[in-house]
């Protein structure tokens, strides 16, 4: 397979500093495909802002325990040059580029970027392993919006790698070579909203088929985090779930966040500071967190091979 190909890879983003913290939450309120405000379309976006406003404070204060902001990007970008390299071995040029959801560099920029070079090829990879409306379909409808500019060029979607068999063995390889004797291994994937999973939407189905596919013979819990606003949310809460687990004074958590990939807002703080605050310093000190993929080669691997099987799918069509 010798071609040019530009692999975008799409991410939610995050605040650069405290200071991009409101345009950040604006970015995410005014978005109807994940929360609908009060008062239709038309007042979407002025209650975005007044949200954005109140909670900014409050946001920032979460983001000073991990330095000021998230360190998505960074890793996105390492991760980048990993594919990079990889996928270097079976095409004549490739580049990856970057657009995230609701910050910078933005969807539409990495669109205009690789058109720019001369990419007439692209390949798109959210990083999210599970699929979810809200997430990677709310990434792919832009993308496809921006690409109506651009009808020279073919592009590819790669929906989700839940059950990829590479992914779930490099899972299974963390959790074995990270949890302790007695340990008791508990998933927390970010929830979503009930609605959008009795409108069809996947995602809890996936995210149980990645748990069970990468637990091999261990038995476990699976909860949900970073629930928000006044709407019934897809539970067993995480905190919840670990206060129940942890009124055994023997059980020790060993926590796998199951739908992220790297380090950000909703392992550094969430879960390595939050949660441990709210179970109390007993229970918290019996709780432990599995690392990040972040930087590993492996991880840039089976995601250019995830790379290299779509791209030869598509044309073979």
């Amino acid at each position: 397979m010798r071609s040019k190909l530009a692999v975008i890879l799409l991410a939610m983003g995050g605040p650069d500093s405290t200071a991009d913290i409101p345009e950040f939450l604006y970015n995410i309120f005014s978005d109807r495909a994940i929360i609908r405000l009060p008062g239709g379309a038309i007042l979407q976006k002025p209650f975005a802002r007044l949200i954005s406003r109140l909670r900014s404070k409050n946001v920032a204060a979460h983001y000073s325990h991990i330095g000021g902001g998230s360190p998505l990007l960074k890793w996105t970008q390492l991760q980048a040059r990993l594919i990079g390299e990889h996928l270097q071995r079976e095409f004549d040029e490739v580049t990856c580029y970057i657009g995230m959801r609701y910050f910078r560099p933005s969807i539409e920029s990495a669109i205009k970027a690789a058109v720019d070079d001369g990419y007439k090829q692209l390949c798109f990879l959210p990083l999210y392993p599970q699929f979810a409306t809200a997430t990677t379909g709310s990434s792919f409808a832009v993308a496809r919006e921006a690409l109506k500019s651009y009808p020279q060029i073919e592009a590819t979607f790669i929906q989700d790698f839940h059950d990829y068999p590479e992914y779930t063995r490099l899972l299974e390889s963390y959790i074995e070579s990270n949890i302790q004797p007695g340990e008791t291994l508990l998933y927390s994937a970010h929830s979503l909203p009930q609605r959008f999973v009795d409108e069809g939407d996947p995602y809890v189905e996936q995210v149980k088929k990645t748990a069970a596919m990468s637990a091999g013979k261990r038995e476990y819990h699976l909860a949900f985090q970073s629930r928000t606003g006044p709407v019934k949310w897809v539970g067993p809460d995480t905190v919840v779930e670990v206060k129940r687990l942890l009124e055994d004074p023997q059980c020790r958590l060993f926590i796998v966040p199951i739908s992220f990939v790297c380090d950000h807002i909703e392992t550094l703080y969430e879960l390595d500071i939050q949660l441990k605050e709210l179970v109390g310093a007993e229970k918290g000190a019996r709780i432990r967190r599995m690392p990040m993929f972040n930087d590993d080669p492996n991880f840039g691997r089976l995601l250019a091979e995830l790379v290299c099987a779509k791209v030869t799918e598509y044309a073979g069509k």
